[in-house]
């Protein structure tokens, strides 16, 4: 009877440390989540007083991931970030009004976009490589942000502009890290 008892001491005892090792490494979580970054041009010209012309803008915004109140919880124990697509929305342009060009970088990760003739209410999924979307993954998991940036002309002013940058991502993170 007694070797059975020790027995059954010794196998609950590896029984439990086997269990605790493979408990930690189960212990990940997967998120799929946006980050957003609204990129807003400085209003330029007089409110009220529409100018004639093409007119220039440029903006940026630094992204940050810990803005998006999942990924905070997590913030430091993230192992992996992967940006699946990025969609900009378009807001603030009068009807009748155009945006004629428009430029949409993330230079840290080499993401330069060219757009045209951009109304009120256009939203675009950005057609980026798997490449340059893994570069920007890389970049987000390591600095934990990029700078957006916009640019381009318009065919109005004072400037209202607003152009709202989603990256759709997915995130490992552990509990236990």
């Amino acid at each position: 009877m007694k070797k059975i008892f020790a027995l059954t001491i010794v196998l609950a005892g590896l029984l439990t440390f086997i269990s605790c090792d493979s408990i930690t490494t189960s212990f990940d979580t997967d998120l799929s989540t946006t980050v957003l970054a609204d990129v807003a041009p400085v209003k330029s010209g007089e409110a009220g007083i529409k100018e004639t012309g093409p007119h220039p803008f440029s903006a940026t915004k630094v992204l940050k991931i810990d803005d998006n109140s999942q990924i905070k919880d997590y913030f430091d124990r993230l192992k992996e970030i992967n940006v699946k697509n990025i969609t900009a929305t378009f807001t603030g342009i009068p009807s009748g009004e155009s945006i004629t060009t428009l430029n949409l970088t993330i230079q840290s990760a080499g993401i330069d976009i060219a757009l045209d003739n951009i109304v009120n209410g256009a939203s675009v999924t950005l057609e980026v490589s798997p490449q340059l979307l893994d570069a920007l993954s890389a970049k987000l998991l390591e600095d934990k942000e990029v700078t957006v940036g916009v640019s381009g002309n318009s065919t109005f002013a004072p400037m209202v502009l607003s152009t709202l940058v989603e990256f759709a991502v997915t995130v490992k993170a552990g509990l236990l890290d």
